[in-house]
């Protein structure tokens, strides 16, 4: 019996040299090849990590070899579809950079073909498991927390390199994770600031299925070195609020403190605070590949499919697909010069 999994890595940049792949290093794999059509990138990881096969087609690297799952990390999003319906085809599950696909059309087409091939599919939406995003969708559950009432959330970075990209490489993100933390969404409105064709601001207002209701604000106005993610979260009388995924507060009600009695810690009621140690050392990045990279590979491991999956793809594809259209029919946006 063997006690890895085989796999092949397609897509060798910076991002998955520097970063990525060291992300796998406790996980029960054995990379068996690599393909990047770019000579610079295949030499220099397959020297870091000792690969035995170097590819530039992904197309033969599939045919050559016997692996068990691709992990996909290409340069060109408009790649995404066509490598992971080959890697399906050819019998083998896939981890992709996100987007799966470029729209719901195509992530649809990739379900029918998982039917039949049992081949699984998941997408590099790591803010799904980030720990703070986890603890904060562990605290919603219980029965305190109350209903879901409102939703705000504020994701920056720096230019990009379009509008489409950073739709399709950002915004997917945030949607995927409004969708996790909240459920079903329904988009109702949107507005839009354009600075210049690298500098784009969106406020995207949804409501979920219960009628809770939402904002999210993405732009790439702002400087990345700065601080680029907060996210708060109500209840009825508790709060959640997540800043830059390093700390989590749970703010419950703390009643009315009186002069003259112990200001004890409300076991109850007083606010609750998760923050990073910083002063640990430690290879764990909590940005989520870590606990992605594990779940993907375990339930291939299991025979068992990851999530999210490709019907949750299609969800979250048909969220951007409206967001897009919602912005082509936006009168109010402003180009400044």
């Amino acid at each position: 019996m063997r006690n890895s999994l085989r796999i092949g890595l397609i897509g060798c940049s910076s991002l998955v040299y520097n970063f990525v792949y060291d992300c796998t290093k406790h996980l029960p794999i054995t990379l068996s090849a690599i393909c990047d059509p770019d000579e610079q990138n295949r030499i220099r990881f397959a020297q870091r990590y000792h690969v035995p096969r170097i590819y530039t087609d992904y197309t033969e690297m599939l045919d050559q070899e016997s692996l068990d799952a691709v992990i996909s990390f290409p340069d060109e999003i408009d790649m995404h579809f066509m490598i992971v319906k080959a890697c399906m085809e050819s019998g083998v599950h896939v981890l992709t950079e996100r987007p799966v696909c470029l729209t719901a059309e195509e992530t649809k087409e990739l379900l029918e073909l998982q039917k039949k091939t049992n081949c699984h599919v998941m997408q590099r939406l790591n803010k799904r498991y980030t720990p703070a995003y986890i603890m904060a969708k562990e605290i919603m559950q219980k029965e305190e927390f109350g209903e879901l009432t409102m939703y705000l959330a504020k994701y920056q970075a720096s230019t990009y390199e379009s509008e489409h990209a950073f739709i399709y490489k950002h915004i997917i993100h945030h949607l995927d994770l409004a969708r996790y933390l909240m459920g079903e969404l329904t988009l109702t409105h949107v507005d839009v600031k354009r600075v210049d064709p690298t500098r784009i601001g969106f406020n995207v207002s949804f409501v979920n299925e219960s009628g809770a209701i939402g904002l999210l604000q993405s732009g790439s106005l702002q400087d990345g070195t700065y601080p680029m993610e907060q996210v708060e979260i109500t209840g009825v009388g508790q709060l959640i609020s997540i800043d830059n995924i390093r700390s989590v507060e749970y703010r419950r009600s703390g009643g009315v403190r009186k002069a003259g009695k112990v200001d004890a810690l409300y076991e109850m009621n007083d606010t609750l605070k998760w923050s990073l140690n910083n002063g640990h050392m430690s290879n764990f990045s909590y940005i989520g590949f870590e606990n992605l990279f594990y779940h993907f590979i375990h339930r291939i491991w299991e025979e068992d499919s990851p999530t999210p999956d490709l019907a949750d793809a299609v969800k979250t594809m048909e969220l951007v697909e409206t967001l897009c259209a919602m912005i082509a029919m936006d009168s109010n946006a402003v180009v400044v010069k």
